[in-house]
């Protein structure tokens, strides 16, 4: 220990020994002892931290001298939970009384993600209850947004938001409790905060509750855009709901009903809720939108579709990885008749576990093309037969592109590489590798990607990996490799 140390944990063993036999003579109702006073700052300084949010952290009081173990999730964490204790039984510091001082020993403080986009969304269940999920910038936001939804409703608060860089600049905070105040409008929805964009989605069953929601949100100040889509009970549904999928609503026969669940069965992967009714009605058939959309909407990791007739028609809301969000809208671009499509759901990751122990900031472009090499090794790119046509087999692998291609530094581009085998002549296995590596390119633009970091090159058989003369040889062969380079001025 120390001099200062020994110094400082006398002084305030002192400090505690004279506070607690200080008494107002005749009439003081107030006298603690030593261990009574350190017991009272050790309460004071525990509850402190976990009014402030601080659950991660432990303290323990050595005289006036407060010690603070654990692991902080950002820095901003650890500021916090130090100013709540110095400050927990008065203004702190050793000639203002209650905690001298505030020593810590603490992890390594972890870094905090940065979210693009910056997503933050409030569920409103049917029961009335609220789930907060996405980003927040700081611990404060977080705990001002609770207290605001405890000023609106008395129901359960799920709050599973988590510290997040990247919030967009302006009134962020604020926005969100805008948008609070419009989904209670709502018997059940979503108010979902994207970057500077709020949509507000759900079901009202008053005329004018989704009237006043739907113009408050439409009416937001730049550089906030709202759009509201509210609607009365929809006419049928599908639903992600703690690892089900939920089929509600009405069908027009028992035999489409039946259809309707086959498909759900087929296609996800795991229970599949029944709770669909059926009622004959004059709508023009619908159950085509449901043939071409709910294979797809099974893959979601979250959301709705809905089929509102009087409305959007077919909607469908949540959560997908690119691929199963391409083949979505193609396949619901065949859907003839009366019914429009809206498609308002968010782009998530997959996770890339053959590149888990890869730092993409140290040499960044190295780093990429061992990535990119990586996933390519384990995963394939297939094509229909002779065709430039990708295999909706492929979805996978183009989410890992695709996230990889987020992944790596935005001074870097890529070169998009097709390679056929040597079967047929060279010429036209060349235009067929070109065609390929263009489709893919093709892709990656139709998902958001910038088209000014892709360059396509078609090479044909004249760079083999495998030996052509076996079959097993000829597919590896058929391939599509990336290059990674820096970005010429």
């Amino acid at each position: 220990m120390s001099a200062y140390d020994i110094l400082t944990a006398g002084l305030s063993g002192v400090g505690l020994v004279l506070l607690g036999l200080v008494t107002v003579q005749g009439s003081s109702d107030y006298h603690l002892n030593a261990a009574q006073m350190q017991e009272s700052l050790q309460q004071s300084a525990s509850t402190a931290l976990a009014e402030s949010g601080q659950t991660w952290a432990t303290v323990t009081l050595k005289g006036q001298r407060a010690l603070l173990v654990g692991a902080p999730p950002s820095i901003e964490a650890a500021e916090i939970a130090k100013q709540a204790v110095f400050t927990s039984a008065g203004p702190g510091g050793a000639l203002r009384g209650g905690i001298w001082s505030v020593e810590t020993d603490f992890e390594e403080i972890r870094d905090l993600p940065t979210a693009s986009p910056y997503v933050w969304r409030a569920i409103k269940t049917p029961e009335g209850g609220l789930i907060l999920v996405g980003g927040v910038p700081d611990f404060q936001t977080k705990g001002v947004l609770t207290e605001h939804v405890r000023g609106l409703t008395d129901a359960v608060i799920d709050d599973r938001t988590q510290l997040t860089l990247g919030a967009p600049d302006g009134d962020w905070v604020g926005t969100a409790m805008f948008g609070l105040d419009q989904l209670q409008l709502l018997d059940s929805g979503e108010a979902r905060l994207t970057d500077h964009e709020l949509r507000l989605s759900g079901i009202a069953m008053q005329d004018e509750a989704r009237i006043q929601a739907t113009a408050a949100v439409s009416n937001l100040a730049a550089p906030w855009t709202g759009i509201a889509n509210v609607d009365g009970p929809s006419h049928w549904k599908a639903e992600h709901i703690d690892g089900t999928l939920v089929l509600s609503g009405s069908c027009e026969t028992s035999e489409d009903r039946a259809e309707i669940a086959s498909i759900a069965e087929a296609y996800f992967d795991g229970p599949v809720i029944d709770e669909m009714t059926v009622e004959v009605t004059e709508y023009e058939p619908w159950i085509e939108g449901v043939r071409l959309g709910l294979p797809h909407f099974s893959n979601f990791q979250s959301g709705e579709m809905e089929f509102v007739p009087e409305s959007e028609g077919f909607s469908f809301e949540g959560e997908a990885t690119s691929s199963t969000l391409l083949f979505l809208r193609e396949d619901m671009a065949q859907l003839d008749g009366a019914y429009a499509v809206e498609i308002a759901a968010e782009t998530v990751t997959v996770e890339l576990e053959e590149i888990s122990g890869i730092d993409l900031g140290q040499d960044p472009l190295q780093a990429c093309q061992t990535s990119f090499d990586l996933i390519m090794d384990a995963n394939a790119v297939v094509f229909q037969s002779a065709s430039a046509a990708i295999s909706r087999d492929s979805g996978e692998t183009l989410d890992k592109i695709m996230a990889v291609s987020a992944l790596c530094a935005e001074s870097l581009v890529f070169e998009v590489g097709g390679h056929t085998d040597n079967v047929g002549s060279r010429d036209s296995n060349i235009a067929l590798s070109e065609a390929r590596a263009q489709a893919v390119a093709d892709y990656m633009e139709n998902t958001g990607f910038d088209t000014t970091r892709l360059v396509v090159a078609g090479y044909g058989p004249d760079q083999p990996k495998a030996d052509n003369a076996t079959p097993e040889g000829r597919a590896v062969n058929r391939r599509i490799e990336f290059k990674v380079e820096e970005r010429s001025e």
